[in-house]
Order: structure tokens, then C-alpha cells, then sequence
């Protein structure tokens, strides 16, 4: 059983299934609440990243050169063959009159294996590995061009929806976590423009202990710019200028937990107007989670501030998703974060104002009344 108190410790996780995987992976509740108010959709954000410190520290901080961060369990060879293993299927069931789609797939599941979500769409990989296309919940589908099946596909991020008229350009960005390419890139709505173009970054990491080039593995898209995160912890501002995207201002600072750590997974998410950066730290091994910090992004001085409340928001956060809701509308406690890594008793409660870890609740209870559920409410 997990010890309560102060940054209390859960239970080792499962291991990762080779099997089909529902997404988002939330609590029911939730779940149920999103197929009635589908615009909470635009809440979630797609997957999260693990790192490891390559040389374990005395003390990690978020500003410095060194130690040097990496992928923890993956690298260039294998993180596109970790992807396909990976099934997602989407887990919501929608009510009768609301979308084409009344709980069946207009599809076979199989054909669809979820790899982003971003300005309301999901980005979607085919039977095939080179097919990718964009679809949203309405059953609005957008094919993109046939993809390098030898370059990595590690997440996308779209600068605007692609299925709203009048909305302009939208440009599709995918990092491949590699130096080359650093990026790919397609536009939607330009005329002529059907193919995927591939940029590299000539910038050297200046996070990193020797020359070596940036390589991205979280992006985002806000107000019209994207911002992505290195290997490294260092923030890249990138921008569409002269119709090529280009990096226009880097972080002085690192994004990395404040807390000593060894591991730990991050979560780049834009939370009502702003980005914050959420860490699940582990501080011995990559199966316990003993801390939550928090950071959020001053976008004039591209530097991250520590959060020490979230007020009336409450975040869930799985492998694969992250999602906030205002607490107050959906009856939930606020100020806190939930998470689970696939633990064998489901999902963990780190309490923001006393900065403390405790079990949540059981997937397999969590129908009913819960500490995280004081009062559902579905309108």
C-alpha cells in the first residue's frame, strides 16, 4: 500500500502494453463529461516526454550546462518502432445526434493509431506507415502528403484548426527529435504547397556539454507562434517568416525540475492563455513519481516561474494525455493535480497547497463518489 504524508511514494508501475490503448486515458467521470460538453476536448493536450539525467547530479537545477539530459528508454534508432507498437483508440462515446459518428468507427480501428492532438484535431496515422491525415470529432477528415517512413514522427503541433473557413494558412510542424531533419512542415490552404518540407536547425544546443545540434521532443502552438522544447531544456520560439518557419529567440534558462531527480516526464500544455511546463519527478527510479513541480512561461523573457497554485484548475495527467478543467464548473477539487503511470492502483493526487502525494482513487471504482469527484456535474 503507498505511504501518505509529505512527497509520499505510489507503487511501481505496470509495463507498457503492446496492445491497442484507449485515449485519452482519463477518468470516467471525466470521460463522460467530455462526450456531453465535447468543446472540453480543446482542454487536452497530446502525450508527454521522459527524460534522464545522463551523469546523476548532487543537485539538478534549472539553470546550467550540465549534466546532460536524454530520452529515458528510447533513442534515434528505435523511438519511431517504440510509436508503432503504440495503439490508441479513441475512448469517448458520443451521444446520438451530435456527430456523425454514434459510437462506432466510420473506419476499422485498426487503420487508426492516434499521434498528436492540437487545435481541436487529431492527428492520425493510417494502415499504412507513410499515411497521415487530420480528424476532428465531427468526422471532418484532412489528408496530408505521404510521409518519409525513415524519418521519426514524434509529435505535431497545428497553428490554427484546419477544418474552420476563413482561418487562413495552417501550418502542420512535426519534430522528429533528430538534428536532421529538425523539423517537417506542411501547409494547409496554400496553393500549390501539397508536400512535406524538411528543415534542419544549424543552432548548437547551448544546454549541452559538447557541440552538438538542437534536437526538439515537445512543441506547442500558441497565439500563432510555436514554441519547442530541446532535448536539453532549451525553449525555441519558432515563426513563419517568408513562408519558412524560423527560430527567433532561444531561453536562457533550462527547463528542468528544481527538485533533485533522476528521471522525470514532462508535460507542455497551454492552460487558459498561458503555457506552463508540469513535471512528474522521480527521484531513484523511473517507477515511482515522489514529486509535482509546476513552471510557468514568461513569454516576454522566455523564462519559466515556478507555480505555487493553480487556483481553481485541476489537471489530470496519463502517458499519454494532459487535461485541465476548471474546477468549480465540473465539481471537482481544484488546486491539484492528478496522475497515473498505469499503477496497479490507478491514479495518484498531489495536493499543490501542501505539496503532498496521496492515492486518488481506483479505475475500477471510479464511478463512484471519490475524493476527486465531490459532486458531478453533467448539464
Amino acid at each position: 500500500m503507498a505511504q501518505k504524508g509529505k512527497k509520499g511514494k505510489q507503487l511501481p508501475y505496470k509495463k507498457e502494453a503492446t496492445t491497442a490503448q484507449p485515449w485519452p486515458v482519463l477518468p470516467l467521470q471525466l470521460i463522460s463529461l467530455i462526450a456531453k460538453q465535447s468543446s472540453l476536448m480543446q482542454n487536452i493536450s497530446f502525450g508527454g516526454v521522459t527524460k534522464s539525467w545522463r551523469a546523476a547530479p548532487k543537485q539538478c537545477s534549472s539553470v546550467g550546462k550540465s549534466p546532460w539530459l536524454q530520452l529515458s528508454g528510447t533513442s534515434e534508432a528505435n523511438s519511431d518502432e517504440c510509436q508503432k507498437t503504440h495503439s490508441h483508440i479513441l475512448s469517448i462515446s458520443f451521444r446520438v445526434g451530435c456527430y456523425w459518428w454514434y459510437g462506432r468507427w466510420p473506419y476499422e480501428v485498426s487503420a487508426r493509431h492516434f499521434v498528436g492532438y492540437s487545435q481541436g484535431a487529431l492527428v492520425v496515422r493510417g494502415a499504412e506507415q507513410s499515411q497521415y491525415y487530420l480528424w476532428n470529432l465531427s468526422n471532418c477528415t484532412s489528408d496530408l502528403p505521404p510521409w518519409d517512413t525513415n524519418v521519426p514522427f514524434k509529435s505535431a503541433a497545428l497553428s490554427s484548426s484546419p477544418f474552420q473557413y476563413n482561418n487562413g494558412t495552417c501550418i502542420v510542424m512535426v519534430i522528429t527529435g533528430l538534428s536532421h531533419p529538425t523539423f517537417v512542415f506542411n501547409r494547409r490552404g496554400s496553393a500549390g504547397k501539397f508536400t512535406w518540407i524538411k528543415q534542419d536547425c544549424a543552432l548548437l544546443e547551448p544546454h549541452a556539454p559538447n557541440k552538438q545540434l538542437m534536437q526538439f521532443t515537445n512543441i506547442i502552438a500558441f497565439e500563432g507562434k510555436f514554441y519547442a522544447l530541446s532535448l536539453q531544456g532549451t525553449l525555441a520560439v519558432i515563426e513563419d517568416i517568408d513562408s519558412l518557419p524560423r527560430i527567433t529567440a532561444l531561453s536562457r534558462s533550462r527547463a528542468a525540475p528544481s527538485a533533485s531527480s533522476r528521471h522525470f516526464r514532462e508535460y507542455l500544455v497551454e492552460s487558459n492563455g498561458e503555457i506552463l511546463l508540469i513535471f512528474l519527478i522521480s527521484k531513484s527510479s523511473i517507477n515511482i513519481v515522489d514529486d509535482v513541480e509546476v513552471f510557468g512561461l514568461d513569454v516576454a523573457k522566455l523564462s519559466w516561474v515556478k507555480v505555487e497554485n493553480l487556483g481553481d484548475r485541476t489537471f489530470f495527467v496519463s502517458d499519454e494525455c494532459c487535461m485541465f478543467v476548471t474546477a468549480s464548473k465540473v465539481g471537482c477539487r481544484g488546486n491539484c493535480i492528478y496522475f497515473t503511470r498505469q499503477t496497479v492502483d490507478g491514479w495518484w493526487l498531489y495536493d499543490m497547497e501542501r505539496g503532498s502525494i496521496s492515492p486518488g482513487w481506483s479505475n475500477s471504482n471510479c464511478m463512484t463518489k471519490s475524493p476527486v469527484w465531490e459532486e458531478l456535474i453533467l448539464e
